[in-house]
């Protein structure tokens, strides 16, 4: 055999080797891959069938909330105000004149939501809102990207509402609902401008009724708060909270919240509240507020046992006002309110806000518990233009 042919039949050897080897590896690596995917969990991702932008994606057996939300977030608008913040002035400084121009004044913009309650651009909104506001300077903005300047008609910073107007005709407006309906585990759905997200949308339930958790600071402050799990963060105060029939109950005020975010607890102002401090408003430029002239703790199970009661429920009077409404109309220290026109109040605040509902010169009904007995007692209520009552509340 030649050197030809040596080198010939060498060549033959290696490849015939190497696709031995190949062959060997595709058969261990496939047999190995194979046991491998048999303990494997596979998960599927299900994607729709529908390209989008398609027509078909505009689904017709919307859920009702769905259909509510997108009827109610017309007339739920976006507020930005801006407010001056006043410093102390220097009188030590030589240059006051040169630090009132560049630092006595600083500008700050907040943003906040409000809702439409007349088709005449009535706003009802939150009082911390607009607090402050300089003039010309609140932003009201549509839904449908309109924008309007707005004024400020009047403020109650007693139960932290506000009402704005802007100059328009048949502006989107929400229907009024009653907030005495509510029960806790109804379905409920904020809607605001969280963070500037604008016509942001959010379901819960109703958590809690007559909630108060001291956050107005004012001393004749009225907290009677809806509590829900509808996530409500900055920029949703003074937005909607509607029900499933898309009917206005609340005005989304504050969060309970450790670190300045949504942590599960919203509070919204009943609308009956509202929409009274409102009308109140809109029709006499400031809130025409009745006073039962009385100081009243909620009753525990001592002092139920103690007054002889059947239940535990109701408002113990622990002091009245010397010749005012009250004591006028017969009530005495020691007497539990347990309800008014009917409604029954088991809390300090669920009594204020029943009698915060009403103007001076109207008339209730309490039913009361005294010496064994229940009765009832109608009286007319005074305003906070009473004397007495003005003297007793400034002490």
């Amino acid at each position: 055999m030649n050197l030809h042919q040596k080198l010939l039949t060498g060549i033959l050897l290696i490849l015939t080797g190497i696709m031995i080897g190949m062959i060997s590896m595709i058969y261990y690596y496939g047999t190995s891959d194979s046991q491998a995917n048999r303990n494997v969990n596979v998960t599927e991702i299900s994607r729709s069938i529908t390209s989008i932008g398609s027509d078909v994606l505009v689904r017709k057996d919307r859920s009702s909330l769905s259909v509510v939300a997108m009827e109610v977030t017309p007339a739920v608008v976006y507020i930005e105000t801006t407010a001056a913040f006043q410093r102390d002035r220097n009188p030590d400084n030589e240059d006051d004149s040169l630090y009132d121009r560049f630092f006595q004044r600083r500008q700050g913009t907040s943003i906040g939501s409000g809702v439409l309650i007349s088709t005449d651009g009535y706003i009802l909104t939150n009082n911390h809102v607009i607090a402050g506001a300089e003039s010309g300077s609140i932003t009201v903005g549509l839904n449908d990207k309109r924008t309007f300047p707005a004024s400020v008609v009047g403020a109650d910073p007693n139960t932290d509402l506000a009402v704005l107007k802007i100059e328009g005709d048949n502006l989107p407006s929400i229907v009024i609902g009653n907030s005495d309906e509510l029960s806790v585990g109804d379905w409920v759905i904020a809607i605001g401008n969280p963070f500037r997200l604008r016509s942001t949308v959010t379901a819960g339930i109703v958590s809690a009724l007559g909630r108060n958790v001291d956050i107005i600071n004012e001393q004749l402050r009225i907290e009677s708060f809806i509590q829900t799990d509808a996530a409500i963060n900055r920029g949703n105060s003074g937005g909607a909270l509607i029900n499933e029939q898309g009917d206005l109950v609340g005005i989304n005020t504050a969060i309970a919240t450790e670190n300045g975010a949504y942590q599960g607890y919203g509070f919204a102002i009943p609308v009956n509240m509202a929409y009274k401090i409102a009308k109140d408003i809109i029709e006499f430029g400031e809130v025409q507020r009745a006073y039962l002239g009385v100081s009243i703790l909620a009753i525990a199970q001592q002092r139920a046992r103690e007054l002889g009661m059947d239940q535990i429920k109701g408002v113990e009077i622990i002091n009245l006002v010397r010749n005012g409404t009250a004591a006028k109309a017969g009530l005495k220290v020691s007497d539990v309110i347990v309800s008014v026109n009917g409604i029954d109040v088991n809390e300090a605040n669920e009594l204020q806000e029943k009698i915060a509902l009403h103007r001076p010169g109207e008339e209730v009904t309490l039913k009361i518990w005294r010496s064994g007995r229940y009765f009832d007692l109608s009286m007319v209520l005074a305003g906070l233009d009473n004397d007495q009552i003005r003297t007793w509340l400034s002490r």
